[in-house]
């Protein structure tokens, strides 16, 4: 296919663009200085385009391209116009994805949705690490549940993930900020950066996270019914996310903005850090519930090595370009759009490896240490754990 990438040449475009090549697709990396994509494109076999969105974003479809992906963000910051890209894809009879992870544009790209549809094209807000994979993770975990508790959801990057200008605008704009959470069946405000919890990807790799406003929160409630619905972030050094929570309380109090030279020093200071930590990374998607009357609690979690962590935002738009004619016409939030054997086979090439455990109460009559695989084989697998097992 003809992919055009907004941002193609930034952090998770550039990655994005790296999957996609190897899919065979064929590529253009757009943005307002193509110079610094040559390099990139050149190594890809792709091509540059010069694009200013806020100026003349119709210079998109000089290419005539069959699918658009805006990698470029940070999304909470699109202005007036905020779907002029999608619009304008659904016009020239293009489909369309992003890498949101904004809540209020990933939800309010259902207003295209007639549009599209009569278009017969898609337009996909989300279509990254949230909605996008970790929706498609709870699909398949809550499949036979017959009751939905708690959806607990967590991304944990290393700290030698690359990041940034828009990542870390992005982070730090939400940091201390109000925000609508749904806990126990009900909506409750909280702030951004705040609620801490250590999260154990595996034995020796503990992580802490902070409630971070993400579209599944808004998303997921009316989905899957269930009564509590939560996201958290955190980085791996204990400095940064201190000083991060440090910056949340303060701005509970004040409500102020940061100047722009802030954003500039705070992403110095990261690229400072960056030699601490490590390059491993992970993601949990955990679901409490009950089936047949008894109480389950279901993982399934990540873990990225060698720094591939910071593909897994392009992941779902790889797997959703795989299975194009498959994926319905229409404008919607990115949401539960594949199975997860295919989301997890457009990470079979990187070091990334998934597993999915359940966690019986004592009443559970799965024998002791019962392991099963999952439907795919590769780097994922299910095991059934009873809890009252020493």
């Amino acid at each position: 296919m003809k992919v055009v990438i907004i941002g193609g040449y930034g952090v998770f475009g550039s990655l994005t663009a790296r999957l996609l090549a190897r899919d065979g697709h064929q590529l253009w990396l757009a943005g307002r200085r193509p110079e610094k994509g040559r390099a990139l494109a050149q190594e890809l076999g792709a091509q540059t385009l010069k694009l200013n969105i806020g100026k003349a974003p119709e210079a998109v479809f000089d290419v005539k391209p069959d699918v658009v992906i805006d990698a470029a963000g940070p999304f909470q910051h699109y202005g007036d116009d905020p779907y002029k890209v999608p619009k304008l894809c659904i016009a020239h009879g293009c489909h369309y994805l992003d890498l949101s992870d904004s809540a209020k544009f990933t939800k309010g790209i259902g207003a295209l949705n007639t549009e599209a549809t009569t278009a017969g094209v898609f337009a996909l807000s989300g279509a990254s690490s949230v909605p996008g994979l970790s929706s498609c993770i709870v699909e398949d975990l809550i499949e036979d549940l017959d009751e939905v508790d708690v959806i607990d959801i967590a991304i944990l990057p290393g700290n030698r993930a690359p990041r940034g200008m828009s990542v870390i605008k992005s982070i730090v704009s939400g940091v201390g900020r109000r925000h609508q959470v749904w806990r126990n069946g009900a909506w409750q405000t909280t702030s951004g950066w705040t609620d801490r919890k250590l999260y154990e990807l595996e034995p020796g790799m503990r992580r802490a996270g902070y409630s971070v406003e993400v579209p599944d929160i808004a998303l997921l409630p009316e989905k899957t019914g269930a009564k509590s619905v939560m996201f958290r972030a955190g980085l791996e050094l204990p400095l940064m996310n201190w000083a991060l929570h440090l910056l949340a309380k303060l701005r509970q109090h004040g409500h102020f903005e940061l100047p722009a030279i802030a954003y500039s020093a705070l992403y110095v200071l990261s690229k400072a850090l960056y030699p601490f930590g490590s390059d491993r990374g992970g993601m949990q998607v955990s679901v409490s519930g009950k089936r047949a009357g008894q109480s389950l609690t279901r993982k399934w979690k990540l873990i990225a090595e060698k720094g591939h962590g910071p593909f897994v935002p392009g992941v779902m738009c790889r797997a959703i370009l795989r299975e194009h004619d498959n994926v319905n016409a229409g404008a919607r939030p990115c949401l539960a759009e594949l199975t997860r054997p295919l989301v997890e086979g457009a990470m079979a090439d990187l070091e990334i490896h998934t597993e999915t455990v359940d966690l019986l109460d004592q009443s559970a009559t799965v024998p002791r240490g019962d392991v099963q695989k999952s439907k795919r084989s590769g780097n994922s697998d299910r095991r059934r754990l009873n809890t009252a097992a020493p």
